[in-house]
C-alpha cells in the first residue's frame, strides 16, 4: 500500500502541512472555546458588577446617615432631615427612621406603607459600637407585591433633647430595596446597561427564602428564569461565598452573593460578534478539512498524472521489448516531467546500443555454432577416415595379434565418430542424449565385432533420457567400447550363449551410475592369452577413463563379469573436474 507514489505524495504533504492544520485547528478550536465560554464569563463579572454597585449604594446610604448623624438634631429636627432625604431621592427608600437606644421607632418617614408600625428592630441587626455600620437582610416579601429583595442600614446616633435633657444615644436606620430604577439613575450611569429593555444581560435578586425579583424596577416583566434555572439556584447554599454558572443553549446563567446578604441572577447571550465568530470557527474548520483533502486529492491525480502514468508507460514500453516487441522508443508528451523525459530517451539510447549488440552478439554466436557444427563433421570424417584406414591396414595384416591391435584402435576411433555424429545430427554442441547414443554404440560394437545383438549373445540397453556434456561423454564412450568388445570377444567362448546388459541412470540429483555386465565365463576362467589381453591394456584404459571421469570403479566376478562406475554429473556451465589424461 505505502509501495505507491501517490500514497508516498499524500503522506509528504500529510506530514509537512498536518502541523500547520493541527496548529490553526488548534487556535479555531481554542477560540471557540473561548467564544462559548464568554457568556458565562461575561454573566459572571456581571454578578461582581452588581456586588460592586450595591456596595457603592450601601456605602451612599451610609454617608448619607453619616451627615445626619453629624447635625446634631433632636427627634423634630432628626424627622424633618429624613423627610427631605426622601424626598430629594425621589422616595427610593422604603423607610428612613430614628431608633432609641432599645431598637424601638421614634420617627419613621416610609414611602408607602409602614414597614415596622410602632415596631422595633431587633438588638442583632444594631451597630455595636460608634462609627459602625450595620447590613443586614430584610424579608419583606409578604408585604411587596413585586416580591423584591430589602437592605437595612443602620448607624449609631446621638439625639439632642428639646426639654433640656441630656443628650441620649439613638440608631438611623434605613431600608434600600435592592433594585435599580431609571428614575434614580442619572444619564451616563454604566448601570443603566442593566435595565434596557431587551439588553444583552438580565440580572435578578434572589432573596433569603429563594424569592427572585428583576433588579431592574422598569422592566420586570420581561424575561424570567427558566424553571431549570429556578431548581438549580434552590440547590446552592444561601451562605456560600463560591460563585456558580451554568449554560442552557446560547444562554449562560451566572449565581453569587452580593452586598447585604442576598444573591445576584444574571443571564447573558451569544451577542453578534460571537455568534459570527461561532459561524467562523466551523467556516474555517470546514475550509481546512477541505482544503487539506482537496490538497490530497490534487497532489494524488497531479502524481498519477504527471508521475505514475508516465512511469507505468515507460514500465509497459521496457516491458514490451523485454519480450522481443520490437525496438523500444517510449514516446514522451508536454506532461511528463523533465526528468522522466529524460530517463525515457536515456533508456530509448541504451536500448538502441544494446540491440545493435545484441545483433552483433547473434551473428557471433550463430557463426560459432556454424563452425562448431563444421569443426565436428570435419572431425568425423577424418575419424572415419582414420577408422577406415585402420580396417585396410588390419586385412593386410597377418599376424593375429597385431590385426587385433588395430582392430580394437578402429573401434576405439568408430566409437569417437559416432559421438562426433550425434553432436553434428542433434544440433546440440555442449551436451548429448547418452539413450539413443549408447544403444546405437553398442550395436555398432555388436556389428564391428561380427556378432548380432539378437543372436547367440543377447543385448539389453536400460539409458535413461540423460543430458551430458562432451567431456564426459568421451570417456564414458570408449569405457563402453572396451568393456563391451571385450565382453563379445571373451566372455562367451565356444559358441557359448548369453547376454551383455548396459544401464546409466541418475542417482541423487547430481551423481551418475553405469554399469556393464555378462553373464559369461568371467574374468579367471578361460586361456591364458584371454586372460592377458582383458587385463593388460584394456583394464589400463577403462581406469584411466574413469579416474578421467572423476568416477569409483568397481569389478565383481559373481557368475559372470560386472563393471560398475559411480561419477559426478558436470554441468554445461560447471568447469571441468577430475579431469585426468589417460
Amino acid at each position: 500500500m505505502f509501495d505507491t507514489v501517490s500514497v508516498r505524495m499524500i503522506v509528504i504533504i500529510l506530514l509537512s502541512a498536518g502541523p500547520i492544520a493541527v496548529i490553526g485547528g488548534l487556535q479555531a478550536w481554542y477560540s471557540y472555546r473561548h467564544t462559548l465560554a464568554a457568556p458565562a464569563f461575561r454573566a459572571d463579572m456581571a454578578v461582581s458588577r452588581i456586588d460592586l454597585e450595591i456596595r457603592h449604594d450601601v456605602d451612599h446610604l451610609s454617608a448619607l446617615l453619616n451627615a445626619i448623624n453629624l447635625m446634631s438634631l433632636d427627634e423634630q429636627a432628626i424627622g424633618r432631615t429624613l423627610q427631605l432625604a426622601q424626598s430629594l431621592t425621589g422616595h427610593f427608600y422604603r423607610q428612613l427612621a430614628l431608633l432609641d437606644d432599645r431598637g424601638n421607632v421614634v420617627v419613621a418617614i416610609d414611602s408607602g406603607s409602614p414597614v415596622l408600625p410602632g415596631g422595633s428592630v431587633p438588638a442583632e441587626e444594631l451597630p455595636r459600637f460608634s462609627g459602625d455600620v450595620r447590613v443586614a437582610p430584610l424579608d419583606l416579601s409578604g408585604q411587596d407585591p413585586e416580591g423584591r429583595s430589602y437592605i437595612r442600614v443602620s448607624i449609631q446616633t446621638m439625639i439632642a433633647d428639646t426639654g433640656g435633657n441630656p443628650v441620649r444615644q439613638g440608631f438611623l436606620t434605613a431600608i434600600m430595596p435592592v433594585v435599580w430604577s431609571r428614575h434614580h439613575l442619572q444619564i451616563g450611569d454604566p448601570r443603566l446597561d442593566f435595565i434596557q429593555k431587551d439588553g444583552a444581560i438580565d440580572a435578578w435578586i434572589v432573596g433569603r427564602d429563594h424569592n427572585i425579583a428583576p433588579l431592574c424596577e422598569d422592566c420586570w416583566r420581561m424575561r424570567v428564569p427558566p424553571p431549570q434555572v429556578l431548581r438549580w439556584i434552590r440547590t446552592l447554599p444561601l451562605d456560600s461565598t463560591a460563585r456558580a454558572t451554568m449554560t442552557m443553549g446560547d444562554a449562560s446563567f451566572a449565581y453569587g452573593p452580593v452586598e447585604g446578604g442576598v444573591g445576584a441572577l444574571t443571564m447573558t447571550r451569544r451577542n453578534v460578534a460571537e455568534t459570527h465568530a461561532l459561524v467562523m470557527f466551523v467556516i474555517w474548520l470546514f475550509v481546512i478539512v477541505s482544503l487539506l483533502g482537496c490538497g490530497l486529492i490534487g497532489v494524488a491525480k497531479s502524481a498519477n498524472i504527471l508521475l505514475v502514468a508516465p512511469l507505468r508507460r515507460l514500465t509497459a514500453s521496457v516491458a514490451l521489448w523485454q519480450t522481443g516487441g520490437g525496438e523500444f522508443d517510449a514516446r514522451s508528451t508536454w506532461a511528463m516531467p523533465a526528468e522522466i523525459r529524460r530517463l525515457a530517451h536515456a533508456f530509448t539510447r541504451a536500448t538502441r546500443t544494446l540491440a545493435r549488440h545484441e545483433q552483433r552478439l547473434a551473428r557471433a554466436s550463430m557463426r560459432r555454432e556454424l563452425l562448431l557444427k563444421e569443426m565436428h563433421h570435419r572431425v568425423k570424417n577424418n575419424l572415419q577416415i582414420v577408422a577406415s584406414l585402420l580396417n585396410l591396414q588390419a586385412n593386410r595384416i597377418r599376424q593375429p595379434e597385431a590385426r587385433e591391435e588395430f582392430t580394437q584402435a578402429r573401434d576405439r576411433v568408430r566409437a569417437l565418430a559416432t559421438l562426433h555424429r550425434y553432436l553434428y545430427a542433434d544440433g546440440e554442441l555442449f551436451s548429448l542424449n547418452m539413450e539413443h547414443f549408447v544403444s546405437e554404440l553398442c550395436g555398432q560394437i555388436f556389428q564391428a565385432v561380427g556378432e548380432s545383438a539378437g543372436g547367440r549373445i543377447a543385448l539389453k540397453i536400460d539409458v535413461e533420457r540423460l543430458e551430458m556434456v562432451p567431456d564426459q561423454a568421451v570417456p564414458l564412450a570408449l569405457i563402453l567400447t572396451e568393456v563391451v568388445s571385450n565382453a563379445i570377444k571373451y566372455a562367451f567362448p565356444d559358441g557359448r550363449h548369453g547376454t551383455i546388459a548396459v544401464g546409466l541412470v541418475r542417482e541423487d540429483g547430481h551423481m551418475a551410475r553405469l554399469w556393464i555386465t555378462d553373464d559369461g565365463i568371467g574374468l579367471s576362467a578361460g586361456r591364458q592369452r584371454e586372460m592377458d589381453d582383458r587385463t593388460g591394456i584394456g583394464l589400463q584404459l577403462i581406469r584411466g577413463f574413469a579416474r578421467q571421469l572423476g568416477a569409483t570403479l568397481e569389478i565383481v566376478e559373481d557368475g559372470g563379469t560386472r563393471f560398475e562406475l559411480v561419477f559426478p554429473l558436470q554441468r554445461r556451465d560447471d568447469p571441468d573436474e577430475g579431469e585426468e589424461p589417460a
